[in-house]
């Protein structure tokens, strides 16, 4: 696998809030963004969702209720939602 640009950031759902909450269970989204092949991207949310529940064949629900996604981005869009990390892949790649 070649090395992956990765800019990582997360917010509370319910306020948009950058900052952390102090409830205890709030809904956070953790955005990752990552500059790879498709193939990269897709092993890399599988080991994502591993760490998130090592066990993927236990019964019942999981403790901690998750979800991921993954999509690509044209570049207007990545442009705009990733500039550091487009900046540092062009940087470092050329």
């Amino acid at each position: 696998m070649t090395a992956l640009a990765v800019v990582a950031s997360i917010r509370v759902m319910q306020t948009g809030d950058p900052r952390p909450s102090t409830d205890p269970e709030a809904v956070f989204e953790i955005r990752v963004g990552v500059y790879c092949t498709e193939a990269q991207a897709r092993k890399l949310v599988d080991d994502i969702q591993l760490m998130l529940c090592p066990d993927p064949w236990h019964d019942g629900p999981c403790p901690i209720p998750w979800t991921t996604a993954h999509w690509d981005l044209d570049e207007a869009e990545a442009a705009d939602r990733y500039s550091v990390l487009m900046e540092q892949v062009r940087v470092e790649q050329g």
